[in-house]
């Protein structure tokens, strides 16, 4: 028989899970910001990039309560259609609607990428005044916004808010 004068230690390894929280917390910091700065400066060809901007200036100037500023990105005979009805129609009633004292404390930010197929544009808002994202999708004529709908995610029923016969 055969003995071992020393013992063998076997060391196991210790995963400090405050560490690697940590590091996993400055990747996920460090990807969102590549992901900002690849979609502001480089999103795609020019119309992604002109949709993202104006898409990004109007949620501003709505989140900043400037009535002005928010119709001056609509057409004038805009139509914006909310919680399943026709929300707002013209320079008008949209300048009315950011001045209310109900979205008096509304904010919404682009939440994803802008998606352009042809005049429409298609994105994800966070919005306070609701608890759940919105799609939002704008018809753009001549650099505004001529339609704009927005689907409450699992709240709107599908193209129940959509009036089709007005496109072309």
């Amino acid at each position: 028989m055969t003995s071992y004068p020393h013992r063998v230690h076997v060391h196991r390894l210790h995963i400090n899970g405050w560490l690697v929280a940590v590091l996993a917390l400055a990747a996920a910091l460090v990807a969102l910001g590549s992901w900002v700065l690849v979609d502001h400066y480089s999103g795609g060809g020019s119309s992604s990039q002109n949709a993202t901007t104006l898409i990004d200036n109007m949620n501003a100037a709505v989140s900043s309560g400037n009535a002005d500023a928010t119709v001056g990105l609509y057409s004038k005979n805009a139509v914006i259609w909310a919680e399943g009805s026709r929300f707002a129609t013209g320079s008008k009633a949209i300048h009315a609607a950011v001045l209310d004292a109900k979205f008096s404390q509304h904010r919404q930010e682009r939440i994803a990428p802008v998606t352009v197929a042809g005049d429409y544009a298609a994105t994800f808002d966070k919005m306070s005044l609701d608890p759940v994202p919105a799609l939002d999708v704008v018809q753009i004529k001549n650099g505004k916004i001529y339609r704009e709908w927005f689907f409450d995610l699992g709240q709107t029923k599908p193209f129940d808010n959509a009036d089709l016969t007005l496109l072309p």
